[in-house]
């Protein structure tokens, strides 16, 4: 029948067809594809490392712009970039291009968002503070706005090439564990080779000179690593979802959104995300901080820290799917997600009670070592986990509706990742002008007591919007039963359009 005549029980206008994905189960993807698929996550992975992580360090502490300028350009991106996605998404779920209806935008994504990226990194010398802020402002919505263009449509690529309750765990894994090492590459080009210490700077993460270059190859590795995965996934296009050519009235598509946003298991997943966000938000944004002006690490021993990154994804990748077999999605997250909490947390509280190696302590390197190993370990495996449930809502959505709405259900996916690397400068800038942190400070000089002030506040604030999150998935109702059901559902929605 063809797609644009109505069927009983079936929304004139709305799909008709298929996707590919939910008619006989396709082979699994080659290797090597899920691979190419995930490189791509090493661009966001390095970007959320080197925004989320520096950003805030390089504005208020070498170029001198108050942490109130700061958080406050960063916020304000962030709202507007918010409208953005769901603009982008909604736009990639019905696109009907020789191209399909997400390569077109990722292939659009890489150069603007590598020659924004280093921008942001390179204003010119004698701006005033309102010119930097405005500068900041101006490459953070322009680099935000481009890379939208490849996340969006890339992660909402995952769902239907991998149908499967349990197999688009392991392909999520993929994209987070290229991400995870991507994050990690670009910590150790910035701290081991491009903010190395010098006579003049000790502590290289506040020598100006290192940024412009660190951004230029940075960026690089943004434009090459989406392109290989946008090239890399080319090939499927002709086996991907076509949506039936209709318009869509701006009500119309208010109302396709207003659908998504009012299904339970999806206000389940934006809230608890939100919460878990925030918490990494913190974490992100004030790891630096602590590292500088706590524990006196040069960047040679920050390098090492979130270098350890690289060894704990592999292993995230082979613990997340199978501790989602064993205790379930829903489960196996909140338990790795909250034995994270351990160790991301316990070398500041340690500190606090006295008992973590002393500065200088031949420990001291190998404990921070450990601890963000096994925090990252067990975060990754999390997050693999909670964004294959939230893939689940797909088919959930697709079975009420009969609309195939990935973009716009990964969109809150995106949207957390987005709000995590964003709000790891905002919020921690907001932290840091309450308790006075001054600008241009000194480890050496620093009075002890700021950083406790500072830890003081950002442990059980980070800490308690994390067990938040946590028990909010108590709520969620998507097991492999129910993704089962919603499976068949739409197999005999589709036997109906074809009868």
């Amino acid at each position: 029948m063809p797609d644009d005549l109505p069927v009983e029980g079936i929304v004139p206008g709305v799909e008709t067809s298929p996707p590919a994905s939910t008619a006989a189960q396709p082979a699994r993807l080659p290797t090597i594809t899920k691979f190419l698929f995930g490189v791509g996550s090493v661009a966001d992975g390095s970007q959320i490392r080197i925004i989320g992580g520096i950003l805030l360090l390089y504005y208020s502490q070498v170029l001198h712009l108050p942490t109130a300028k700061v958080s406050a350009a960063l916020g304000l991106a962030l709202f507007i970039d918010a409208f953005f996605d769901l603009f982008v998404a909604q736009v990639s779920d019905n696109l009907r291009t020789r191209l399909g209806r997400r390569h077109i935008l990722m292939y659009a994504s890489a150069l603007p968002a590598g020659l924004s990226f280093m921008l942001l990194w390179m204003p010119p010398a004698g701006l005033s503070q309102d010119q930097l802020f405005l500068w900041l402002m101006v490459f953070i919505l322009a680099f935000r706005f481009s890379h939208s263009l490849y996340m969006v449509p890339s992660g909402a690529l995952l769902p239907e090439l991998a149908p499967d309750y349990h197999d688009r765990t392991v392909l999520f894994g993929y994209r987070y564990m290229l991400g995870t090492i991507g994050g990690a590459i670009a910590a150790v080009l910035a701290y081991g080779v491009f903010l190395k210490k010098t006579p003049a700077f000790p502590l290289g993460q506040l020598n100006p000179a290192g940024y412009p270059p660190m951004a230029v190859t940075v960026g690089l590795l943004i434009v090459v690593t989406s392109l290989i995965s946008s090239f890399g996934t080319h090939s499927r296009i002709g086996g991907l979802y076509r949506p039936p050519a209709r318009k869509v009235p701006l009500m119309d598509s208010l109302r396709e959104v207003a659908s998504i946003l009012n299904n339970h298991n999806f206000a389940v997943a934006v809230g608890a995300g939100m919460l878990a966000a925030v918490a990494l938000a913190l974490v992100q944004g004030l790891e630096l901080y602590f590292n500088t002006f706590m524990f006196h690490m040069p960047s040679s021993n920050i390098m090492l820290i979130v270098g350890t990154q690289v060894l704990s994804a592999p292993i995230a990748f082979i613990l997340a799917p199978a501790a989602a077999r064993r205790w379930g999605k829903r489960y196996a997250y909140m338990g790795l997600f909250a034995a994270s909490l351990i160790f991301t947390h316990g070398p500041i509280a340690l500190r606090l009670l006295g008992v973590f190696p002393a500065n200088g302590s031949l420990l001291l390197l190998p404990s921070l070592m450990f601890a963000t190993t096994v925090a990252g370990l067990l975060q990754t495996a999390a997050l693999i986990i909670n964004t294959s449930m939230i893939a689940d809502i797909v088919e959930e959505n697709q079975a009420k509706t009969g609309r195939r709405s990935e973009g716009l259900v990964l969109f809150s996916d995106r949207l957390l990742l987005k709000v995590a690397s964003s709000l790891a400068t905002v919020l921690p800038g907001i932290l840091l002008a309450w308790i006075h942190f001054p600008l241009g400070a000194k480890p050496a000089t620093l009075s002890p007591d700021v950083m406790r002030h500072l830890a003081l506040i950002y442990l059980p604030l980070a800490t308690g919007l994390s067990v938040l999150a946590i028990l909010s998935w108590l709520l969620f109702r998507i097991d492999r039963d129910a993704h089962a059901r919603n499976l068949q559902a739409i197999a005999a929605r589709r036997a109906a359009a074809v009868d």
